[in-house]
């Protein structure tokens, strides 16, 4: 399984909360956005974040850059409201049938790690494995097929999806997109920030077939017995 966009609301998360809060320790979107590009295709950290707003000449103050980074984490050390509402139902229930969940997660893992931890998601995988280089989760898939005679994937991103199941044919895939397509035609930026990043993903076609779903609840599999 994914984790951002597809357990995790990361936009409302990251581009609504995280952002007006860095907006209270005076940091402009300009300054903000140009600096989150730079990063992004490393694979996002806060420190990483802040690190180049500092070399941008936006936080000229290490302690007062620490000090921020502190208190951001402080504030969000509960990330548990940010799941979406059927994640944890669709977790026990796939457990308690007998399936094995594997998280593999795009990103810096010092950051996904925080993230996944503060979501109270740990306990429910048996494997978590992060990965900062993009269309990584396929040799992450991979490495994992053999030990499984039934294998589902499911994610977000279509390319990841088509990566994963060139590699392995027999898998079998979801492609989840949680964006509520009607409030991507508004000219309000403030509601098109609460789905930024998982819109992009509605411009990657899809190369091979994939179920498609907008919720946990309409991904059917064939229980173990």
């Amino acid at each position: 399984m994914d984790f951002d966009h597809t357990l995790f609301d990361t936009d409302r998360f990251f581009w609504v909360d995280l952002k007006c809060a860095l907006a209270r320790f005076g940091i402009p979107d300009d300054a903000w956005e140009k600096s989150y590009e730079a990063i992004w295709s490393s694979g996002y950290s806060l420190a990483k974040h802040l690190e180049e707003l500092a070399r941008l000449g936006t936080v000229t103050d290490p302690s007062a850059a620490t000090a921020m980074r502190e208190a951001l984490e402080s504030a969000f050390s509960d990330l548990r409201p940010y799941l979406f509402p059927d994640v944890l139902e669709f977790l026990d229930a796939a457990r308690y049938q007998g399936f094995e969940l594997i998280l593999l997660s795009f990103g810096d893992p010092a950051w996904q790690s925080y993230k996944v931890r503060a979501s109270g998601l740990t306990p429910y995988f048996t494997q978590i494995a992060y990965t900062a280089q993009e269309a990584g989760k396929a040799a992450l898939c991979t490495e994992r097929a053999l030990q499984y005679g039934e294998l589902y994937a499911i994610d977000n991103n279509p390319a990841d999806l088509d990566a994963m199941k060139a590699s392995i044919p027999r898998l079998q895939t979801y492609l989840i997109c949680r964006v509520e397509l009607s409030v991507l035609e508004g000219a309000d930026p403030l509601v098109r920030d609460r789905f930024r990043e998982a819109a992009r993903y509605l411009t990657i076609p899809s190369l091979l077939t994939h179920h498609r779903c907008h919720s946990l609840k309409e991904v059917s599999f064939s229980w173990p017995n």
